[in-house]
């Protein structure tokens, strides 16, 4: 086993959602932050230098999350980086998230070098190799990698369409969406789809009258094509899987029909009063099933 890099993080007022836990999107930039201070500490190439001085990128072929444990505000988180993978150009990490020694998440992350100017892929650099070897994982634990839970490639009929289109505060300083924002893309045609398919807005049924929450147990991205301001994107979603209190939710992201992404996202119902699991409720349950793909 190679070394380990750490980073912490305390965990702030707005990482939280309003269940009061960490949401996707915050511990997503969280996961961002304890790669670039990887870059910069561990193999002695700060991430701002690597991308502007070097014109080397760094974009997110997938990555994908496994949830143990609810994060909250206040608490101080402890990321835990190792490398589970190098190819010529790729570099695939397992990060565990802890608070006070217990592992709360764990994350798969694969990202590309690019030379900027020609947006292709580039061999890691020989130097950096040697460093990035340091801390290889024998074991290649973690989360199954994202790719093997994708949904199937071209989503079925019976699926619920919403859009977004991309704005200019969503994209980083490569000129395409920076990988957390696309969890609130997620999150937003969840909301969607429960206001304008199941007739339960989240802020006035589902968490109102009904006091129920939906976190996430897993997700897994796959990011095939960056998406670029001004563009719209066309999200679609559908059920792979409807249990008793969870399920499972494919999405695919499109622009003008090219696809752009795919996701696979477990979730279940709690009751917020007590947190914990309740049985999905059953007028809830018989509008979901129409969004079941046939034969899951």
């Amino acid at each position: 086993m190679g070394k380990v890099y750490t980073f912490s993080q305390p965990l702030r007022f707005g990482h939280c959602d309003v269940a009061g836990i960490v949401a996707l999107a915050p511990f997503f930039d969280i996961v961002n932050a304890t790669v670039e201070d990887w870059f910069q500490h561990g193999l002695e190439q700060p991430f701002d230098a690597f991308h502007l001085e070097h014109g080397y990128g760094n974009p997110i072929v997938s990555t994908g999350g496994e949830f143990l444990r609810a994060c909250r505000y206040g608490e101080m988180m402890t990321l835990e980086l190792a490398v589970a993978g190098l190819g010529r150009s790729s570099i695939e990490l397992q990060i565990s998230a802890k608070v006070n020694g217990e592992e709360r998440m764990r994350v798969r992350h694969k990202t590309a070098m690019i030379d900027m100017d020609s947006f292709r892929a580039t061999a890691i650099p020989q130097a950096m190799r040697a460093k990035m070897l340091q801390y290889a994982s024998e074991a290649g634990g973690g989360p199954e990698r994202p790719a093997r839970r994708m949904p199937a490639a071209h989503p079925p009929a019976n699926c619920f369409r919403t859009q977004r289109q991309i704005r200019y505060s969503d994209c980083d300083s490569s000129e395409i969406v920076y990988f957390p924002r696309f969890f609130d893309v997620f999150t937003a045609a969840l909301e969607d789809w429960f206001a304008r398919a199941l007739g339960s807005p989240w802020g006035s049924d589902f968490m109102g009258r009904r006091n129920l929450r939906m976190p996430s147990l897993r997700i897994a991205c796959q990011f095939l094509k960056g998406c670029r301001v001004g563009e719209m994107l066309d999200v679609d979603l559908w059920l792979t899987r409807v249990g008793r209190s969870s399920i499972d939710v494919a999405l695919a992201g499109s622009v003008a029909g090219e696809p752009r992404l795919q996701v696979a996202w477990t979730l279940c119902v709690i009751d917020f009063a007590s947190f914990r699991s309740v049985a999905i409720p059953e007028d809830l349950k018989a509008l979901m099933l129409p969004f079941l793909a046939s034969g899951a």
